[in-house]
Formats: C-alpha cells, sequence, structure tokens
C-alpha cells in the first residue's frame, strides 16, 4: 500500500514541512497526516501535552472548538478561548493563561516557536479529496478513534464534527487547512478535549517508539555479530560472481488479462552481443504494487532484474491501484477498496502466471527457457500481502478479530485497510501457487490477517524488508514480530536504517500526482534505498531461483553494504534468525531505551490543579 492509505509526512520528527513537493501518485496518508499536524518539538513533545490538549495534537487529527477549548482531566476542566490561541500564533505573547500551561509544560523559547509553526501549517489537501476519504470505512473508523478523546462540549463524540471541521477549514481558500483555522471551522460552540484520554493515547505512543527502538537495536546487534563470521575472501569471490554475470538487453511486451483488465509489463532479457549464449532457463519474477501505486514504479528493479537474466513481469492491480484512487477522489467509488482486492490480487498474479505459459509457446526464443514453475514474487505494502499470500500464508480470523475489535490500534495505520480482509475470509483461506517459490515482501502488511498460523504456513524461502522510520506498516508488528513466526528454513529479515515506506518507490517526475508528497517522506536517501533493494532482489533470486549456493554470502548485511556503489544508509542489517522469546525479552525490558515518556511531576500536578480551580 503505498500506501495503505496513501503518503504524507514522517512521524516523529520536521522534516515533512515541504508540502509542496509533488512526485508520483498518491494517496493521503492519514496515518501519518495526523502526526505531522502535531510534530516540531521533538524530545520535548511530551511537555506540550497540556497546551490546550497538545497530547491530542501530537498524535491524532487536530481539532478543537470555534471559541472556546474545554480541557478536562477527571473532575477538573479549564477553558481557553481559540482568541487567545489565535493571537499566539501570530506573532503576540502568551496570554496569562496560556503562560500557565507554558510553566505547566516546561515549554522553552525554542518550543514555543516550533508551536506556533505547528498551529499555522497549511496542508495543502483538496476538501473533496479529504471528503471522499473521511467517508470511506477507513476514513470512518479514523474519526471514531478520534472522536473518544476530541469531543463536544456534552462529552459526546466529535465523529462528525471533527469532520465537517477538517473539511471546512481545507476549503477555506485563504486560510487552509491548519490546526488554527481548523479550531475556527469546529462546527460547535467549544470542543472539549479529554486530556486523560490525550495523555493515555501520548503514552501508547511513546511506548511504541520505545518497543520500536528495543527491537531495532536487537536486531541491528544480532546482524552485527553475524557480521564477524563472514570471511573477507567469500565477499570478495561474491562481488566478483556478481561482477561476472552476463547482462542482456532488455525488450517490454504488454500482457492483458481481460477478465479484470488487468495489465502487465514484461521484460525480457534480450542478448546484447552478436553471439551471446542465452540462459538455459530464465526463471520469472512478478512485481506487485502497493495501494494506491502503479506498476510503473518499479520499472527501475525490473529493468535490473531482466538485465541480468530474469524474465520480470510487474503488473497493475485494477482494484488497488492509483487510478481507484482518482476514482474515489472523483467521487466515482463509495470506498477505497473493495473487500475482494484481498483475494483479486492474489489471483491476478496466478493468472498472469497462466497468460505468461501460454504467451512461451507463441515466442520459439522463450518456449523452452521461459520458466512459469519457478517464479518470484516481489511485492510492496500491500503487494507485500499479496507475495505472501502466494508463498504459502493463510488467514486468521482471530488474529484479525482481536486486532480490530473494537477498534484497531490506531498507532498501526495499515490496520485501517487489514480489517478490511474480514469480507474474504469466509470464502477464501488460501492462495498458494505452487509455481512460486520465493518472495520478497517489501514494507509488507498483514501482520494481523495472518497472524502466527498463518505465517508458519509459508514454505518457500522468505526475505521481509524492513524500514526504521516506516509509520504506515510499522516494522516492529508488521515486519519484525512476524518474522519470528516464520517457519521456512530459508528466510531473511532486512532492516534498513533512515528509510520509510516510500523510501522504494521510484516516483514518475512527468506525471502529476494525485497529492501532494513531501519530500521528507521518501527518507534521507531514497536512490540508496533502492540500490539495496536491487541488489538484494538480485542475490536472494540468484540464490533460491537459480538455486546456486555460491550467493549464500551475499545474503548478509556486511555484503551489501559493501556491494552498493554509494555510501551506505547505516546501519543496514540482514538476518535469518529470530526467536519470539528473544524479542519479547528485548522489547519489555525494565529501562526505556528513549527520553520519550511523558511524565507528570508533582510540581506539573500542582500547576494543573492549581490552574484547574483559578477564576476562569
Amino acid at each position: 500500500m503505498p500506501g495503505c492509505l496513501g503518503k504524507l509526512a514522517k512521524h516523529g520528527t520536521a522534516e515533512g514541512a515541504d508540502l509542496n513537493r509533488r512526485s508520483g501518485t498518491a494517496m493521503v496518508d492519514v496515518g501519518d497526516w495526523w502526526r505531522k499536524l502535531g510534530v516540531g518539538v521533538g524530545t520535548r513533545v511530551s511537555r506540550a501535552i497540556a497546551l490546550a490538549g497538545l497530547g491530542v495534537w501530537a498524535t491524532a487529527l487536530p481539532a478543537h472548538s470555534a471559541e472556546t477549548i474545554i480541557v478536562s482531566y477527571g473532575a477538573l476542566e479549564r477553558r481557553i478561548p481559540i482568541a487567545d490561541l489565535e493571537a499566539f500564533a501570530q506573532g503576540q505573547d502568551l496570554s496569562p493563561q496560556l503562560v500557565t500551561y507554558a510553566r505547566y509544560a516546561e515549554l522553552t523559547e525554542s518550543d514555543l516557536v516550533a508551536l506556533r509553526d505547528i498551529l499555522t501549517k497549511r496542508a495543502e489537501l483538496s476538501h473533496v479529496d479529504l471528503s471522499q476519504f473521511l467517508y470511506t470505512a477507513q476514513g470512518k473508523t479514523l474519526l471514531e478513534l478520534l472522536g473518544g478523546i476530541i469531543q463536544t462540549p456534552a462529552r459526546q463524540s466529535g465523529f462528525s464534527a471533527i469532520r465537517a471541521g477538517v473539511i471546512l477549514a481545507a476549503a477555506d481558500d485563504t486560510a487552509g487547512l491548519s490546526i488554527l483555522n481548523f479550531l475556527k471551522k469546529y462546527p460547535t460552540p467549544g470542543i472539549r478535549i479529554d486530556l486523560a484520554q490525550g495523555l493515555s493515547v501520548a503514552e501508547s505512543v511513546f511506548v511504541t517508539l520505545d518497543h520500536a527502538e528495543r527491537a531495532f537495536t536487537l536486531v541491528h546487534a544480532l546482524a552485527a555479530e553475524s557480521a564477524q563470521q563472514a570471511s573477507p575472501e567469500s565477499i570478495l569471490a561474491t562481488q566478483q560472481l556478481l561482477f561476472e554475470l552476463p547482462r542482456f538487453d532488455v525488450t517490454q511486451e504488454l500482457i492483458r488479462l481481460p477478465a479484470r483488465q488487468v495489465e502487465a509489463t514484461l521484460f525480457l532479457p534480450q542478448p546484447r552481443l552478436s553471439g551471446q549464449p542465452w540462459p538455459e532457463e530464465i526463471p520469472v519474477v512478478v512485481i506487485s504494487h502497493g495501494l494506491g501505486d502503479g506498476r510503473t514504479s518499479y520499472d527501475y528493479l525490473a529493468n535490473f532484474l531482466a538485465e541480468r537474466g530474469f524474465a520480470v513481469a510487474s503488473l497493475d492491480h485494477p482494484g488497488s491501484n492509483s487510478q481507484q484512487i482518482a476514482q474515489l477522489l472523483a467521487g466515482l467509488s463509495p470506498e477505497l477498496i473493495d473487500d475482494r482486492e484481498f483475494a483479486n490480487r492474489p489471483i491476478d498474479v496466478s493468472e498472469l502466471l497462466d497468460e505468461l505459459t501460454q504467451f512461451a509457446t507463441t515466442r520459439p526464443d522463450f518456449r523452452d527457457r521461459l520458466n512459469t514453475d519457478n517464479v518470484g514474487v516481489i511485492g510492496h505494502s500491500f503487494g507485500g500481502y499479496t507475495a505472501l499470500a502466494l508463498g504459502g500464508a493463510t488467514y486468521s480470523p482471530d488474529s484479525l478479530s482481536q486486532a480490530c475489535e473494537p477498534q484497531p490500534d490506531y498507532l498501526n495505520p495499515s490496520l485501517l485497510l487489514q480489517c478490511q480482509a474480514f469480507g474474504v475470509m469466509d470464502e477464501f483461506q488460501r492462495f498458494r501457487d505452487d509455481r512460486v517459490r520465493a518472495v520478497l515482501a517489501v514494507n509488507p502488511v498483514g501482520r494481523d490477517i495472518f497472524g502466527p498460523s498463518g505465517f508458519s504456513n509459508i514454505s518457500v524461502p522468505t526475505m521481509i524488508f524492513s524500514a526504521t522510520d516506516d509509520t504506515v506498516a510499522p516494522a516492529l508488528p508488521e515486519q519484525i514480530e512476524p518474522f519470528t513466526w516464520l517457519q521456512t528454513p530459508s528466510r531473511y529479515l532486512v532492516l534498513a536504517s533512515d528509510t520509510t515506506h516510500f523510501s522504494v518507490i521510484d516516483w514518475d517526475p512527468t506525471n502529476e500526482p494525485l497529492i501532494a508528497v513531501p519530500e521528507g517522506l521518501l527518507g534521507t536517501s531514497p536512490e540508496l534505498a533502492k540500490d539495496y533493494l536491487q541488489t538484494l532482489s538480485l542475490v536472494f533470486m540468484l540464490r533460491h531461483l537459480r538455486q546456486d549456493s555460491r550467493y549464500d554470502s551475499a545474503l548478509t548485511a556486511q555484503f551489501i553494504e559493501s556491494s552498493v556503489v554509494r555510501s551506505p544508509l547505516m546501519p543496514l542489517s540482514l538476518i535469518n534468525n529470530l526467536r519470539a522469546e528473544a524479542l519479547d525479552q528485548a522489547i519489555n525490558g525494565d529501562d526505556l531505551l528513549t527520553d520519550l515518556r511523558p511524565a507528570r511531576s508533582s510540581k506539573q500536578k500542582r500547576i494543573w490543579a492549581d490552574s484547574a480551580n483559578s477564576p476562569r
């Protein structure tokens, strides 16, 4: 899913500030976007929680009232005029009330500067696009989650008022969608922020971040220990093998599957030099894109593999590609995707393999070479789900039920998509295609669709590629933990630092995107991330489709780092085993690895009580 719910901002940093960059085809990443509007005060974010409910703003879609914010904490409450915040945002000093809150939050001058920017930062989102999304199943689930914290003055859910305020603010051509303008557009006289709920959410955020850091530290440590066992000689020998791989020219064929109007581009190796021998066998690699994306985003990877002797088919999934998102935003589709897309996607790949088998019979040069019984599948995000399903992962209704009911975890935005899989679980159980011999899942979603039992049913070599800065399909719940459930003997987990959910997507600069994409969403070095994916894909497929054991030494972090031309994103870790017990012990230790946990000192509690009991 490039995402599962689109593309908009990077959690926990200020690097998503450029909301005017347009590159690639995207949809709204609500999971990142609600965080975006509350990001900016760095590690002191917890201290801003008390300031007019910024704990909510830091972790959720901003929402307040037209005239007054009612911040409640148990039986205590405090009313803050919107005019005070507006005056502060416009450069005036804090009002006496806001001074009290700033003392409580222990905000520094730099924090206040960041807060002023947060209040006025404009998100360039179409009110029509937002309206269409907020009426989908995913949008309604998101509003239900937020409505428990952001309420009406009568303590009722703010579900409808939040939706109205967001749309009205986005429709304001002058001020646009910002926190401050949202406050002014909120359609009730006051908005109640349940600070206890907000603090609970903030606590969950910080604990989740800490657990992720602990997991990353463990993976990096295991990879570093393993790297010491690799001999420089074996790495040099494998690098020489790659250098000596014959290179081919690449031609393209358009493949159409009329039943669902699926189109695929087939990249075929052709002899580059006169007399250059053909490979005796040409394995097939299929690339499955994510939600709201398209097959051209991975042309760079398809060409790279085809130049090295693989036939690569990159397909569009009509019910979950960029055209589907365009239909949604145009009001021509009522939902983000149809439930059946969870079944249609793996079926698309199996039917494509049938078509490729038929295609080979019409081409004398490929009739005896193209091996459609020896297939690798590479999938990104929703495409990662597709690859895992084809590799043998089976549905786990119990696991999905626990994750989605009564409400999904707001810290894992991919669940807004995964919970739709209930719609096909009664009809389908598995999509295993015996022709698929290896799968590479990049930033995949599906943890709770498959659960431990479903992942344990994958029997083919499997590589899972994860990114430390992925806030759409977070690495710990969606990739690292599911990796511990794999039972297939050949399994690999890659953890790439300073990369995001979108780092490996090759945006087409010639196409106008559906939604503006901030540069920060692409990670520190997206070009390098794509280099890593190319190299990993090549050695993984050489090892497990061509069954060449000489590439075992290539499936190490040390080899990948030494083989990519540019300076690596450090650290890049690759491991082939991780016990669930070790992961659990690492993430549930006594001491936090971060300093982000919100702590309320006795002084802060006293200030809160004094301010709550003071004259209003």
